[in-house]
């Protein structure tokens, strides 16, 4: 795994000495338990503002599982993106959050803000005066999401701006504008602690302050170190026997100056000492008598952390790269060999040679150790010169993916660009596929290029916009097309399922029919006909009691009665079920049936199954669809 340090720090680990009150007082007004809202630490350059506010939050974070240590580092150059994202880098919490989702929200704040230029004095950032304005409510949302992580703690955030004089004006304008509008719109941040440190006084930030809303601001100021705790850390750092009286007197108790001060006078054994002797008297031998040439020789090699003809040649010609590298290599006195051939100049010659060059031409000395800064930062991410061409053309990408690349690159090409991001993933976020290269690294890319190195492929910037307005397109139709696949199959689903549930249906009435054998007993029918027979025993009877006065009226009336029976006469008829031919009774018939509607069910339900099975394959194909290309591959301003 390659370590990436953009910058580097000389950090001299320390006990804490002294600024206990200041200590106590803050961490415990700062805490969920205490009153103070905002606090302000003065005091100048090197008294250990810095220091007190790292012991504060380590103080707090060790007391309370709530606490949201909210504190950037170096932020004084940094556009607002810049330092929301420093901010989600450097955010410490108590033991209530685990690191998993102070990670992801790292990872989102990233992500959401890496089109957006992080230094304020970028072309972009200068040029456009609206483009931070979502950066405060992306911020402040996204700690709502990590707050509301963990549902049974109630969060205490802690902001701290250190050396909030040296922010430029444009991040002091967001800060209590956007940013102070989006905290106090938050529930969560209506009890959320500030802390603030600066060499000039509050009053000089008085409007700011105002601004921001304080009513009230409690004001420390820093002053120096007592002459026993002054003597009490150079002890701790040197054993040179000097009076408490002289360090204090040199360094009037500021911290900075008396570290440095034991840094400076550290008294040698006599071992260290001979070998320092001796080692300056080879130097001054190897130097004594070295030709005009030989010194610009060694001024050139002196700048690069790594001697080779690539490195030289960035300081001069090729040609005259390789007599200089063949030179360093052959005075041995000057120079080790490493076991890949490079050739490293002794530090003591380096930093003598260097101080020379200062003297002899204070511009090139310039102009050559700005270059090497460049250099020496991209040599030591990327050692191997023949992969050069990897990073140079990469940084022209916002995000990419490997079938961009595999598309846009010939596959020896490929080959090598699939191997390098294997070998340097973690100079890359990766998400959803895409791969985006750290901002820390595509700056130092992007000056190597600057400074005369490996130029990208021309034409490949306008190549991959192509590209991606190509491969949105194709993605859109393969969209639509299976989006509409996948709402016809949802669809014929449904249907189906109704269909099984209908024939379940059929089924269960006919298993009730045969559990029931009353349905299978003979039925009788009613119905009505005539008779002749009483018609004409009824139409005689009423006729001779017309001729005949002895029969009476009863017979005629017994004659109409007949002659109605005779033509409305009922009749019953008993119906038996029907069998099936060849069958033994109303069994075998059901169970065809049964048969049938269970065959067919089963298809049904193998039929649902399978559509069930290509929706989701639809849906896992959409999402194959939109992996890769969330964010464009390139951004105009970067051209």
């Amino acid at each position: 795994m390659v370590r990436l340090e953009i910058a580097k720090e000389i950090i001299i680990v320390m006990n804490f000495i002294g600024r206990e009150t200041e200590l106590n007082s803050l961490s415990q007004g700062l805490s969920p338990a205490g009153t103070m809202r905002a606090a302000f630490i003065c005091g100048e350059g090197g008294i250990g503002k810095s220091a007190l506010v790292g012991e504060i939050g380590k103080k707090l974070l060790n007391q309370d599982c709530s606490i949201l240590w909210l504190c950037p580092r170096n932020p004084g150059n940094l556009s607002p993106a810049g330092w929301a994202s420093q901010l989600a880098r450097d955010l410490q919490a108590g033991s209530a959050l685990s690191q998993d989702p102070i990670n992801a929200f790292a990872q989102i704040i990233g992500r959401e803000l890496a089109v957006l230029p992080h230094t304020i004095d970028s072309t972009l950032a200068i040029a456009s005066g609206g483009i931070f304005s979502k950066v405060a409510s992306i911020l402040i949302k996204s700690l709502e999401k990590l707050m509301e992580s963990s549902d049974d703690i109630t969060f205490s955030p802690v902001f701290v701006f250190d050396d909030v004089d040296d922010y430029n004006p444009r991040l002091l304008n967001w800060i209590e504008t956007d940013l102070n509008v989006a905290l106090r719109e938050s529930k969560y941040f209506k009890k959320a602690r500030f802390l603030f440190t600066g060499q000039k006084p509050r009053t000089k930030l008085e409007l700011f302050f105002q601004k921001f809303g304080f009513e009230q601001i409690h004001d420390f100021l820093l002053s120096g170190l007592s002459s026993n705790q002054t003597f009490e850390l150079f002890k701790g750092h040197s054993s040179e026997k000097i009076s408490a009286v002289e360090i204090y007197k040199k360094t009037r108790g500021n911290p900075s100056k008396v570290l440095k001060l034991a840094s400076q006078r550290i008294i040698l054994d006599k071992t260290k000492a001979a070998k320092m002797s001796e080692n300056s008297t080879v130097m001054a031998k190897a130097l004594k008598n070295l030709t005009e040439q030989d010194w610009s020789y060694l001024f050139r090699a002196s700048y690069p952390d790594r001697i080779n003809r690539y490195a030289l040649e960035f300081f001069c010609p090729p040609r005259e790269a390789a007599y200089c590298f063949n030179w360093i290599k052959r005075n041995s006195e000057l120079a080790d060999i490493a076991l890949d051939g490079d050739v490293i100049l002794k530090p003591e010659v380096r930093e003598e040679v260097k101080n020379i060059h200062v003297e002899k031409n204070p511009a090139e000395a310039e102009e050559w150790e700005i270059l090497s800064c460049v250099l020496n930062a991209f040599m030591g991410i990327f050692p191997n010169p023949n992969k050069h061409w990897i990073p140079v053309n990469l940084q022209l990408f916002n995000c990419f993916n490997r079938k961009l690349c595999k598309g846009i690159f010939d596959e020896t090409s490929f080959e090598e660009i699939d191997a390098f991001l294997h070998e340097y993933q973690d100079l890359f976020t990766i998400n959803d596929k895409q791969y985006k290269m750290l901002d820390d690294v595509k700056l130092i890319t992007s000056r190597f290029v600057e400074i005369g190195g490996v130029q990208p492929r021309e034409g490949l910037v306008d190549e991959i916009k192509v590209r991606w307005e190509e491969d949105q397109r194709v993605a859109e139709e393969q969209r639509v097309a299976m989006e509409q696949e996948r709402i016809n199959l949802v669809s014929e689903g449904e249907q189906a399922k109704k269909q099984i549930e209908t024939l379940g249906e059929l089924k269960d009435k006919l298993l009730d029919d045969y559990r029931k054998p009353k349905n299978f007993k003979s039925k009788k029918i009613y119905t009505v006909s005539t008779s002749p027979i009483l018609i004409v025993l009824g139409v005689v009877t009423v006729g001779a009691s017309l001729y005949a006065d002895s029969i009476g009226s009863y017979y005629a009336a017994a004659g109409l009665l007949l002659t109605i029976l005779g033509f409305f006469w009922p009749n019953i008829e008993v119906k038996k079920p029907t069998m099936g031919k060849g069958a033994s009774g109303p069994n075998l018939a059901i169970e065809t049936q049964q048969r049938s509607l269970d065959h067919r069910i089963v298809g049904l339900k193998n039929r649902v199954s399978s559509m069930t099975g290509s929706i989701q394959r639809i849906s896992s194909e959409l999402d194959e669809v939109n992996s890769g290309i969330s964010e464009p591959y390139v951004i105009d301003e970067q051209t």
